[in-house]
């Protein structure tokens, strides 16, 4: 797909959610219109009143069904009210699929017909004599009102805006472009509805229409202009809403191109550091390249949930530890409840990193069928100060404790140094019910005053 298709994608997308706002806006706004028609009959002459109504039944219809078409949501309730009429099924199921289609619809069919029968014989050549000229007015910019936001409904439709391909997009989908007679419609329309108002209410075709003066009528009708000038607006509003979302994608992907090619990089190269050091150590690399793993699936987290901030909680980081083992070992490993919320600084949030990504791969390599992580963050005095105290413990049924367990072959003698910076250790010990036990404590250097809000540290050891 190129720029120019997706940019389509994005233009049809964007006009199918804001013309929902819209269409359900102008619903409201001719409802309105309808009920000051209706309301005016009570100043219509007996005689004539018979002949109103029947003028308003149709657009009337068209209306209801037009605000249906607005709110699926009432729809559904409609539906679950009514569940013996198999008509309303089927009438709804074509309202839903003529959303987001540039196509001919129930309640568009029933509103415009209903507008030229509302035209002619209300206002218009046919109409009834007897209504004043001030009732005449007030009838006639109803009816402009009403007969202008219609038109906008067409010449706004998203559907013409739907690239030539299918086109899926969350919950949208498009099944291609208008079709070209439709298209000719919607660009004869700001002009044709000029002509027919003019043709119908300027000319003085009736008494009532002629007590009307002709300039008022001038006027009513140039007010179907609004129809161009919206259309206009809408496009304008459209191409700059897609144009800064085409730009802020661009963004986007530069910056995810960046912290990829930086995280990617850095991982492999520190992996090859090691390789190539004179004191290599297997074990070191293996961890280095878990931890390059697990950071690339924080980033893609991250990615789909921003504004983390610079450090993170211990679901997330769980998450990501997780989501680079296979998925039958991935099954045997559990967090405790009520740690996922707490939420670490940044330099804490890297320790704990490599500290959850090596005890848990580890536990689960010596073949433990259940490991249990606890992560809980206490306070201790350090230099004067009182500090955060983070503890993870990892407990499994594995084997027991491997006499190597921190010797140069293991990996977790490299974590234990980078621990060892922070006041902090890691302690093996045998669980009674058989297994390991591991518990790794550091100290924050972040203050615990300034702690991050999301954590309640308890007074602890």
């Amino acid at each position: 797909m190129n720029g120019s298709d997706k940019r389509a994608d994005l233009r049809w997308v964007t006009a199918v959610r804001a013309l929902d706002s819209l269409h359900r806006a102008t619903a409201w706004l001719r409802c309105a219109s309808l009920a000051v028609l209706w309301a005016s009959l009570a100043w219509t002459p007996a005689l004539a009143r018979t002949h109103s109504v029947l003028a308003l039944l149709l657009v009337t219809a068209g209306t209801v069904l037009s605000v249906l078409h607005a709110y699926p949501e009432a729809r559904a309730r409609l539906e679950e009210a009514s569940e013996r009429l198999p008509g309303l099924y089927r009438l709804f199921d074509h309202l839903d699929g003529t959303r987001g289609r540039a196509s001919f619809n129930l309640p568009g069919l029933a509103e415009g017909f209903g507008m030229a029968v509302m035209g002619l014989a209300l206002v218009g050549p046919f109409g009834p004599h007897g209504p004043g000229a001030s009732v005449m007015i007030v009838q006639l910019s109803a009816v402009m009102m009403f007969v202008t936001l219609v038109f906008i409904n067409i010449v706004c439709d998203a559907g013409y805006y739907a690239p030539p391909q299918y086109v899926k997009v969350g919950n949208d989908r498009s099944m291609g472009a208008a079709d070209r007679r439709l298209v000719l419609l919607r660009r004869l329309i700001p002009v044709g509805a000029l002509l027919i108002a003019g043709g119908l209410f300027v000319p003085g075709w009736t008494v009532s229409l002629t007590a009307v003066p002709r300039a008022a009528r001038v006027c009513v009708v140039l007010g179907a202009g609004a129809v161009a000038v919206v259309w206009w607006s809408f496009d304008r509003v459209l191409d700059a809403a897609v144009t800064t979302a085409v730009d802020i994608e661009r963004v986007v992907r530069d910056e995810a191109c960046r912290d990829l090619h930086s995280m990617s990089k850095t991982g492999v190269a520190m992996a090859v550091e090691a390789e190539q050091s004179d004191h290599y150590e297997r074990a070191e690399v293996r961890g280095l390249l878990r931890d390059a793993l697990v950071r690339i699936e924080e980033m893609r987290l991250d990615w789909l949930d921003p504004g983390r901030g610079p450090g993170g909680t211990v679901g997330t980081l769980w998450d990501a530890v997780l989501c680079v083992m296979g998925n039958e070992l991935r099954e045997r490993c559990t967090l405790e409840p009520g740690c996922a919320s707490l939420a670490l600084p940044s330099t804490d949030y890297q320790l704990a990193r490599r500290v959850l990504s090596d005890l848990v791969a580890n536990a689960v390599r010596a073949g433990a069928a259940k490991v249990t992580v606890n992560v809980c963050i206490g306070r201790t005095l350090n230099a004067q100060r009182e500090t955060a105290l983070i503890q993870i413990t990892v407990a499994d049924d594995g084997p027991g404790m491997n006499a190597d367990a921190l010797g140069r072959n293991s990996s977790l003698v490299v974590l234990n140094r980078d621990l060892d910076r922070y006041q902090g250790r890691i302690k093996f010990a045998a669980r009674e019910s058989g297994g390991t036990r591991v518990d790794a404590h550091w100290s924050s250097r972040q203050p615990a005053e300034e702690w991050p809000t999301r954590t309640d540290i308890p007074k602890g050891e």
